[in-house]
């Protein structure tokens, strides 16, 4: 194994094992102050649950405290990890019990089970640019939100809501 190798998987390992560090201190041990330590004030999120699919990092910061505050006892398990260079992905699970206000969701004491992909860029040990994907709909619904109505005739399925056919319709 050449030394170049051994250096580029121990820097992978090392963006790994910061990534891990932050979502586990984040939630698991509510180290809030670890989204001051592991973003760079250049940091910017992309997802698109926001609108322009961007957030700078004082938006992503404030999202990120919103949500410690509304899911103060939230647990994440990393599940995945993959690094190549200085990108670090992450597929994840959040669980938590709704404790607090959403924007435009009150307080619900409802849990939520939600699976969370996420791309980190790391400059100089901190993470300089991110992207998120996880399903709103699927969350919308287990906060009680959301209701899906389905276009098949095959019956209901275990999430969401089927009004009674119609009898003019030929289901």
């Amino acid at each position: 194994m050449s030394i170049m190798y051994y250096e580029e998987v121990k820097h992978e390992e090392d963006n790994k094992a910061k990534v891990r560090q932050f979502y586990e201190g984040f939630f698991n041990e509510r180290r809030w102050e670890l989204v001051d330590e592991a973003f760079l004030p250049s940091y910017v999120h992309h997802t698109p649950e926001v609108p322009g699919e961007r957030m700078a990092y004082e938006e992503y910061r404030e999202h990120m405290l919103l949500l410690a505050r509304a899911f103060p006892h939230m647990k994440v398990s990393i599940e995945d990890q993959i690094a190549e260079h200085d990108k670090v992905m992450t597929r994840l699970r959040m669980q938590g019990v709704q404790e607090g206000d959403l924007p435009g969701i009150p307080a619900s004491g409802r849990e939520i089970n939600v699976e969370v992909i996420s791309i980190f860029a790391l400059r100089d040990g901190r993470m300089a640019e991110g992207w998120e994907s996880y399903d709103s709909l699927d969350m919308a619904i287990q906060l009680g939100i959301a209701q899906v109505v389905s276009t098949l005739s095959k019956g209901p399925q275990e999430k969401g809501y089927f009004p009674e056919p119609h009898e003019n319709y030929d289901v």
